[in-house]
């Protein structure tokens, strides 16, 4: 549950980086005439710095394409783990109905593999 946690909190804080980098990203449009800039504002590119520039360029439009869509990925799971963690309470409720446990706060609970059964977590420090 720590492992999913703090990967939850790393891919949180990558949708809030992808977020504001798009929201800071200017429109890529094409003018349909140069933009005109003051003399110091501007650093020329021969050819090959040309094509370089607009590879590095390709490549970050990529790399913020992708995490768009791990973003809508990322929200895909977090559904699904939201319908599994009710889905799993309910089971808990109405077996702990069932055995006449008292189940207080379902969080506490693992699932024992070996046992075929739920057992309370041992309470940390």
């Amino acid at each position: 549950m720590r492992r999913f946690m703090v990967a939850l909190c790393a891919v949180l804080t990558v949708c809030l980086f992808v977020s504001v980098a798009s929201a800071q990203t200017p429109a890529q449009t094409r003018p349909a005439e140069p933009v005109r800039v003051a003399p110091g504002d501007e650093i020329k590119l021969d050819e090959s710095g040309s094509l370089k520039a607009s590879a590095v360029q390709s490549r970050m439009a990529a790399i913020l394409a992708n995490l768009a869509l791990l973003q809508r990925q990322f929200q895909d799971l977090q559904t699904e783990w939201n319908k599994s963690l009710e889905e799993r309470k309910k089971l808990l409720e109405e077996s702990a109905r069932k055995s006449r446990v008292e189940l207080r706060d379902p969080t506490e609970w693992v699932y024992d593999e070996a046992g075929h059964r739920y057992v309370r977590s041992p309470k940390k420090p």
